[in-house]
């Protein structure tokens, strides 16, 4: 089965999800390096506003009481954010019918539409809501120390060029899941829905841990910059 997905560039755990799932990951030999995927995905306006935030001294002297209102304030929206996204991957109903025998005389892909609704939704919300996160947070980074806010206007800068190259790459999960439904469904024609469910769960989380990378590293930071 080939990849609808460059493999190599993901997150661990959805790389591994998508391997046990018969996806094969794209060889090393073909994988350009980052400085050249990167290159490629700058406009020139981004490009110069990388060197130039590149080229400017750091100031080095930070904020103590403001480092520590953004630990806690990024802290405190990281776990709450950890917790609202998972919970709304549930739905009542879906798990309802999941657990019954799928009805017969219904194609299968009537019976998946509301999987996919479901799973379009979920990437929206991530999408929407993990992004609002992480442009607040930069904010707060900026106002703590001068390192900090060079990493803001380079996440800033990064976020612009990758958001196009992440969207292209998630988009081949929705047929991922289809032919997912598709192996289930033959294999058991009135029970493919619980297994099929439980995929689901799966490559949404996976795909949480893939989307929380950024907003991981530029937190992680934050505490690192309050250890020195």
């Amino acid at each position: 089965m080939s990849s609808p997905l460059p493999q190599p560039h993901l997150a661990e755990p959805l790389a591994r999800l998508l391997l046990q799932w018969g996806v094969a990951p794209v060889p090393m030999a073909a994988t350009p390096p980052v400085a050249e995927r990167l290159g490629g995905w700058l406009g020139w306006a981004d490009a110069i506003g990388l060197s130039q935030v590149l080229a400017a001294p750091a100031a080095t002297a930070g904020n103590p009481q403001a480092r520590a209102q953004a630990l806690d304030w990024a802290d405190a929206a990281l776990a709450r954010l950890q917790a609202e996204l998972p919970a709304a991957f549930d739905d009542a109903l879906l798990v309802r019918e999941s657990a019954e025998p799928a009805p017969e005389g219904v194609s299968l892909p009537d019976l998946l539409a509301p999987y996919r609704l479901h799973h379009a939704q979920q990437q929206r919300s991530m999408a929407a809501r993990i992004g609002t996160l992480r442009e607040r947070l930069r904010p707060h980074l900026a106002e703590s120390s001068g390192a900090l806010a060079r990493l803001a206007q380079l996440d800033a800068l990064l976020e612009r060029a990758t958001l196009g190259p992440e969207r292209e790459r998630l988009a081949g999960l929705p047929a991922l899941l289809t032919r997912r439904a598709e192996r289930h469904h033959a294999a058991d024609p009135r029970g493919w829905r619980a297994r099929f469910w439980a995929d689901l769960q799966r490559l949404l989380r996976a795909e949480l841990d893939l989307r929380l990378q950024p907003v991981l590293g530029l937190i992680e930071a934050l505490h690192d910059d309050a250890a020195r």
